[in-house]
């Protein structure tokens, strides 16, 4: 059974997770135009309690290393496919609307199950099996083991799957010691939150069970209320980055490489974009196959107009213009057959008049049908659509045959799969635009939308009424919640209230003024959010605002934001320039949010000039600290290394290395001087590594930055401080050697030994040292169960309890029966 499941996930390399949005011109199998993303490494809730949170240093510099925030280590950029290589027990993948989630699970699985079927059963990419399940399967199906044998019949089945899973296929691992990966999609298509936490909740307890054959991944959008929280503190969060433009244009050119000199459609297609506003915004995955597919299918048309005019374009593209679907000839012939089940002219008569009438109103329809979804109606398809005014059954006709009809209506439309026995649109985002379109189909729809969305309150005597609350409260037509994944369907609302220019539309921008008016924190996110969908808001709107927000002295960060989006409103770039630049010499604000400020005009490449010039002031007579900030700033510029190499070789070479003011600003500034390649960087850290009038733990600190190098000559005196024989040794200084020592390739079993004789030491002085060094175990590859079989023993201890029970929490485990 295993083989026959492994077999067929393979083949479905080349399936979209959209079978619907893979046909047409310049669509391929997915196997053909994927193209790899990079992730960011957010690592897990809490990540700095435990033992490492309290370990004190004279300085406290050293919590700050040993929660890994430094130079880099936090929130990294790895490939997407990192997500899958962790030992933890629960993972999230977080993307925005479109961001490539389920392509990345799709690839993983059929992936995965090639290598397995290939003998490599110990490959560092895949340490489980993969099976992909959605999360409203899941919550469906209260035992986990019938879900994913559904779940796998469903998805499997077209390719081959032979057999039904028996009834034990899921409840055991399918290797002995490899366990399930269990890739959770689309958590957030789950409408109800109700429902999104009892799965969350449910997941987080089998991921705790020691006997549990699982591992898990949830891909969701970011969901708001800290409901991802209930994964428990472990659950480790990976978020997908956008194409880069270089990976947009090989998506592109695989996209169009049956066109005639493709290369030549790239250029024009990529200079297309750029004029329509829409580059940004094709850098997700979804939108960069949806612009695809339309120039493929008319490379003469211009790009469409924001993101609502890309969605609108596209469906008219799979319902109208797939002509190799015979939309208007399946219906027909769907009609007919409906008819010709009467044999009583009056009845034949009858049935078709109304199939007519349903087949004339299938486009309102399926919006209507989409509103209900998002609002979380669940009742299947043609349910839902027979209970509409517009879909009248006739009386002599059977309720089954009528809904077999609208299924055969819907069925061949491009806009719905089915599966399971209902139609599902095929991508959340096709949802909530279909949706939108219902909920502003007429004036007096869009009316009582912003009364919902934007509710006044009566105004008191002298006053003028204004908005009770901001539309991130509560909003009837939304969730109880405006959160990212729902700011993506406010976005096709408000094209909706603002496209007509009407009554209607000139009161969604004075709701939109008296927000910003009211709640300028609320509206600056809302506004940018919008900016970057490109949503269609009036210019001068946008631009009175970013202004605006910009020089409010009240929002502190957000007014960086501000004055970078006034620089993406057409027409004001050079306005937000000046208002950033001003921002980065403005005193009041902190060195932070000034450093920010320079970066993001950095971003336009006739200002980075100007932006050095603002952060090499900035370093001036300001503590070494600050120094170090704006140096790694100006040594992100492109073109401006050097200049940020001469800053902090001056600085370090000032005066003599010392022993204690200032080490940690100074080691740091040496690490990031050693990871851009200056001989003189990796002689400090070396000179720090073997002064041994250095505690032990700041020598293996300074190690450490060349240890991720992966640069040998630390492994000689690393090795050394792992060893410690009496009280007045450092023993977090060796627990940070070990760490440091396991990071060198050709060290990490010495690495690792180290951390685990540290860990299981009976005679430790410090036992707190002991869980430190087990936490670090955890994150060697292949050492993950070693280490969580050593804090459950230090989790049992008086002393050590409370630190091993966080660390195991932090690692997806109950903690065990003391």
């Amino acid at each position: 059974m295993l083989a026959s499941y492994l077999r067929a996930a393979a083949l479905t390399a080349g399936q979209h997770p959209y079978p619907g949005l893979a046909e047409g011109p310049g669509l391929f199998p997915l196997s053909e135009v994927y193209v790899r993303q990079l992730g960011e490494d957010q690592g897990v809730e809490g990540q700095r309690t435990g033992a490492a949170a309290d370990l004190n240093d004279s300085d406290a510099r050293v919590p700050r290393d040993l929660a890994g925030d430094v130079l880099g280590v936090v929130n990294e950029l790895v490939p997407a496919e990192a997500v899958f290589t962790r030992a933890d027990r629960i993972r999230v993948l977080l993307a925005n609307a479109g961001g490539g989630k389920s392509v990345l699970l799709r690839h993983h699985l059929s992936d995965g199950a090639a290598r397995r079927l290939a003998g490599r059963v110990h490959d560092q990419l895949h340490p489980a099996v993969p099976v992909l399940i959605r999360a409203t399967a899941l919550a469906a199906e209260p035992l986990l083991p019938r879900a994913l044998e559904a779940a796998v019949i469903e998805e499997l089945g077209p390719y081959g799957l032979r057999d039904a899973p028996t009834a034990d296929f899921f409840t055991r691992p399918p290797f002995s010691g490899t366990p399930w990966l269990v890739m959770v999609d689309g958590l957030d298509e789950l409408p109800s939150w109700a429902t999104r936490v009892a799965l969350l909740e449910r997941l987080a307890r089998e991921a705790g069970q020691d006997s549990s054959s699982y591992r898990f991944i949830v891909a969701t959008r970011p969901l708001p209320n800290g409901e991802l929280a209930r994964l428990g503190p472990g659950a480790r969060r990976f978020e997908l980055q956008p194409f880069t433009p270089a990976d947009l244009g090989t998506y592109a050119r695989r996209c169009f490489r049956d066109l005639p000199n493709h290369d030549g459609h790239v250029r024009h297609f990529t200079a297309g974009l750029k004029v329509s506003g829409l580059h940004e915004l094709a850098r997700t995955p979804l939108m960069a196959s949806m612009l695809c597919s339309l120039y493929a299918a008319d490379p003469g048309r211009p790009q469409p107009g924001g993101r609502t005019g890309a969605y609108r374009s596209f469906v008219e593209l799979l319902y109208e213009q797939n002509t190799h679907k015979s939309i208007r000839v399946t219906h027909t012939e769907a009609i007919r057959l409906l008819a010709d089940r009467h044999q009583i002219p009056r009845d034949q008569q009858a049935a078709e008049q109304a199939a007519r009438m349903v087949r004339d109103e299938l486009p309102d329809l399926i919006d209507h049908l989409a509103h209900e979804r998002i609002n979380g109606n669940t009742a299947p398809a043609v349910a839902t659509l027979a209970t509409h005014l517009h879909v009248r059954r006739p009386d002599k006709l059977k309720p089954a045959l009528w809904n077999a009809f609208l299924g055969d209506l819907l069925r061949p439309t491009g806009l719905l799969s089915e599966r399971a026995g209902d139609f599902h649109f095929l991508h959340h985002t096709l949802l909530e635009y279909h949706a939108a379109r219902h909920a502003t189909r007429d004036v007096q729809a869009r009316a009582e939308l912003l009364a919902r969305l934007f509710p006044r309150r009566p105004a008191s005597a002298g006053e003028d009424s204004t908005p009770s609350r901001s539309p991130l409260s509560s909003v009837p037509a939304l969730p109880n919640r405006l959160g990212p994944a729902d700011s993506s369907y406010l976005g096709f609302l408000l094209n909706g209230l603002l496209a007509p220019e009407d009554r209607v539309a000139a009161d969604t921008v004075r709701a939109l003024d008296e927000l910003a008016a009211r709640d300028a924190a609320a509206a600056v996110r809302l506004l940018a959010y919008q900016l970057r969908m490109r949503t269609g808001l009036p210019t001068d709107l946008l631009a009175r605002h970013f202004a605006a927000f910009a020089r409010d002295k009240e929002l502190d960060g957000d007014r960086i934001v501000a004055a970078w989006c006034l620089v993406l409103v057409e027409g004001h770039r050079d306005q937000g320039a000046r208002l950033l630049a001003g921002l980065a010499e403005d005193t009041t604000l902190t060195l932070e949010n000034r450093v920010r400020a320079a970066t993001q005009l950095a971003r336009m490449k006739d200002y980075r000039p100007r932006a050095a010039k603002l952060l090499m002031r900035m370093g001036g007579g300001r503590p070494l600290g600050d120094r170090l900030k704006v140096g790694l700033a100006l040594g992100g510029l492109a073109g401006y290394r050097r200049e940020a190499i001469g800053m902090f070789t001056y600085l370090l070479d000032r005066d003599p290395l010392p022993l204690y003011r200032d080490f940690y600003e100074r080691m740091d500034m040496a690490t990031a001087l050693a990871g851009w390649g200056s001989k003189r960087g990796t002689e400090l850290l070396l000179h720090m590594t073997n002064n041994k009038t250095l505690s032990v733990r700041r020598r293996a600190r300074a190690a450490y930055g060349l240890a991720r190098l992966d640069d040998e000559r630390v492994a000689g005196p690393l090795s050394a401080m792992t060893v410690y024989d009496d009280p007045e040794d450092d023993i977090y200084g060796a627990v940070l050697a070990a760490r440091a020592l396991a990071r060198l390739s050709r060290h990490r079993e010495e690495g690792a030994r180290a951390l685990v004789r540290i860990a299981s030491d009976p005679d430790a002085w410090d036992r707190s040292a002991c869980v430190m060094a087990a936490e670090f175990l955890a994150c060697v590859d292949g050492h993950h169960e070693e280490a969580v079989a050593l804090l459950t023993h230090l989790a049992k201890a008086t002393l050590t309890k409370p630190y091993a029970i966080t660390a195991l929490a932090k690692l997806g485990k109950h903690h065990p029966t003391v």
